[in-house]
């Protein structure tokens, strides 16, 4: 499941936390239910609101050390189910981030929806929130395509229209933002109604779900009714990066380690793989089964060979084989969701975490405070201010010094960096390479 949040002022997560801390004194207090490793949190503390994550609950041990070495904080380590109405009170919250399992609501489970034994935690605080002294003034929920089609949902709705919360629903996609991974997820804002004035514009659940708008923008066009035949063209209007600015550089024998077994390959006639090339502008969600014998459907596959081979032959798998498919690798795929997973999870547990990351921020997110006060120096100091690397101000002349260059010869390089002949023959002699920076949250 991913949670597109933003650092921008127009986007959901910083126009609802902008409003929540005009409304509560400017001091956010946040649950995060179903925290995984911590994506929520990660898109709060980069919203740049006032506050603080106060208690996040997940019954995943795996994540919830992840999430700990995150941000030195363990969840508790509870079924949401379970939790009681004092249980949340306690905590005086505002705003709650939810993001329950999404296996009851994907194409390719059974679809139980309600029935389902992992929808019991989304049921129970539905059940649990009119019952509240003071429920949360904000609600964020997200999750897979298909959930704005359940019970779940539409018990959720019900239940907040009862008690006065107005409600804003969207499908949205990370090539919406720039970001190169076609996962398009639901989500949910709802904002608790106070005054006399919003009371009368309460609107009745069975009204609302006849009427509802699930919106497919935000703030961009829509990616769900394009032309295939434009598919370029929406990438190229959403400034969407290329793959390679996710990529590691790795050795070969690194990549040896990631590469899809032949017979993985050689046992799938017919079936069309979602191979992508590092200069690609789109690559599919990554499900659980991602690196494992389970590879249909799961993921994308890279090409590490014959890049200029794409007249692929999927009724004769073995022609594939040349082209060295290789797994994106965990880090990889935690970077497509804008952010490294630093933890020392085994491989298999990195990959089971990342099928349900929450995407933080993209790179609008580095829009920080910007109005200097030149006349008082002292009040930069805060900013941390920096001299960009030699190896970034290189990465700006669009050839990198590989790390094994000293800095000293880094900068010295800098200084004549221009694309002259000359130049690009110092370079073939020193070990520059074609790169893309590291996108870093």
């Amino acid at each position: 499941m991913v949670w597109i949040v933003f650092k921008v002022t127009n986007s959901p997560f910083h126009r609802i936390m902008n409003r929540l801390q005009q409304s509560s004194n400017g001091y956010v207090r946040c649950l995060e239910f179903f925290s995984g490793i911590g994506g929520l949190h990660y898109a709060f503390i980069l919203s740049e609101a006032e506050g603080e994550v106060i208690a996040s609950f997940d019954i995943n041990t795996v994540a919830n050390s992840v999430y700990k070495h995150n941000f030195g904080k363990d969840p508790i380590t509870k079924g949401i189910d379970s939790l009681t109405i004092e249980d949340i009170e306690k905590y005086k919250a505002n705003c709650w981030l939810i993001s329950p399992p999404c296996q009851p609501y994907t194409r390719g489970g059974k679809s139980l929806d309600d029935k389902d034994q992992r929808a019991k935690g989304l049921l129970h605080l539905i059940d649990i929130l009119p019952k509240l002294s003071d429920p949360p003034k904000y609600i964020f929920l997200e999750n897979v395509l298909n959930f704005e089609k359940s019970i779940c949902r539409e018990k959720l709705i019900n239940q907040l229209c009862l008690i006065n919360y107005e409600l804003t629903e969207c499908l949205l996609t990370p090539l919406q933002f720039g970001i190169p991974n076609d996962r398009l997820r639901y989500y949910l804002m709802a904002r608790k109604r106070s005054n006399s004035c919003e009371s009368k514009d309460i609107i009745l659940p069975q009204e609302y779900l006849k009427n509802a708008t699930i919106n497919q923008t935000w703030p961009l066009p829509s990616m769900l009714k394009k032309d295939c035949q434009q598919e370029q063209i929406h990438l190229e209007s959403f400034n969407v990066f290329s793959l390679n600015t996710y990529l590691e550089e790795l050795k070969e024998e690194e990549i040896k380690k990631y590469l899809v077994p032949e017979k993985y390959i050689l046992k799938s006639f017919n079936f069309r793989f979602d191979i992508v090339l590092p200069t690609d502008r789109k690559c599919s969600c990554f499900t659980k089964s991602y690196g494992s014998h389970h590879i249909y459907s799961s993921g994308s596959l890279i090409q590490t060979k014959n890049l200029k081979f794409t007249n692929y032959n999927f009724e004769d798998p073995s022609s594939l084989l040349n082209l060295e498919l290789r797994f994106f690798t965990p880090e990889e795929i935690a970077r497509l969701h804008t952010f490294p997973l630093k933890s020392r999870a085994s491989q298999r547990s990195c990959n089971n975490l990342l099928k349900n990351i929450v995407l933080p921020t993209d790179r609008s997110c580095f829009t920080k405070f910007t109005n200097y006060n030149f006349e008082d120096p002292s009040s930069l100091l805060n900013l941390n201010l920096r001299f960009f690397t030699p190896e970034e101000i290189a990465r700006l002349h669009t050839f990198p010094l590989k790390s094994r260059d000293s800095q000293r010869s880094c900068i010295a390089l800098n200084r004549s960096l221009n694309p002259t002949s000359e130049n690009y023959q110092l370079l073939s002699i020193t070990g520059y390479q074609t790169s893309f920076p590291e996108r870093k949250t």
